[in-house]
């Protein structure tokens, strides 16, 4: 039986990450998938990500290089680009569900870095998780095998333990490759449901 849940938390924890930056490139005439574009399709970009991440950039750096290869405004960026998520209520229900069951919660989030604009506002993570790891504030980031055993030292158990869930494909493989179960989270009733499962929780 598994005795660990560690999450993600854009896309997992909350609504659909990756709609919230399609939605924005929407809404400032570029087309859906112009973010992803620069963030994952260029050299400059991913490398203003990775370092943002793992906190080389700071937040206020990275939203004026993401704003510029974009040819947008730079000033509240960050916000702009996620303002359409919010808490994934059937995923913050299953947390509340698995640690009543005595099972033990981490988030694990790779951070656009620390400063005016902050994501996990209001979502009470502190209270509602055993841990909470965030890249930025300790120096690694996904997918990179020592931030998930980071994770794993937080809350005591060893990863054949553990079951990890992210939206993004290639986060899961390091989780894996040490000895925890992977959930790719694609859809939110079939990810709760198999999570359920998995945790013996139905």
């Amino acid at each position: 039986m598994y005795r660990g849940l560690i999450l993600d938390f854009g896309g997992v924890i909350t609504t659909d990450f990756y709609g919230a930056l399609r939605a924005f490139g929407v809404r400032e005439g570029l087309g859906a998938h112009a973010v992803e574009h620069v963030l994952r399709g260029t050299s400059e970009g991913s490398a203003a990500l990775a370092a943002v991440e793992d906190g080389r950039l700071s937040q206020h750096e990275y939203e004026a290089t993401v704003a510029r290869l974009l040819g947008v405004e730079p000033a509240g960026l960050l916000g702009r680009m996620l303002a359409d998520l919010r808490p994934c209520q059937p995923v913050l229900n299953l947390v509340a569900r698995a640690r009543s069951a005595g099972i033990a919660t981490a988030v694990l989030s790779n951070s656009w870095g620390t400063g005016v604009y902050d994501p996990y506002a209001g979502y009470a993570l502190q209270e509602r998780f055993d841990a909470v790891v965030i890249s930025d504030q300790v120096g690694l980031r996904k997918p990179g095998e020592a931030i998930y055993q980071l994770t794993l030292d937080k809350i005591g158990l060893a990863p054949s333990e553990c079951v990890f869930v992210d939206d993004t494909a290639h986060n899961l493989p390091p989780a894996t490759r040490l000895g925890m179960a992977g959930v790719l989270f694609a859809n939110v009733d079939a990810a709760v449901a198999e999570l359920e499962d998995l945790l013996q929780l139905g």
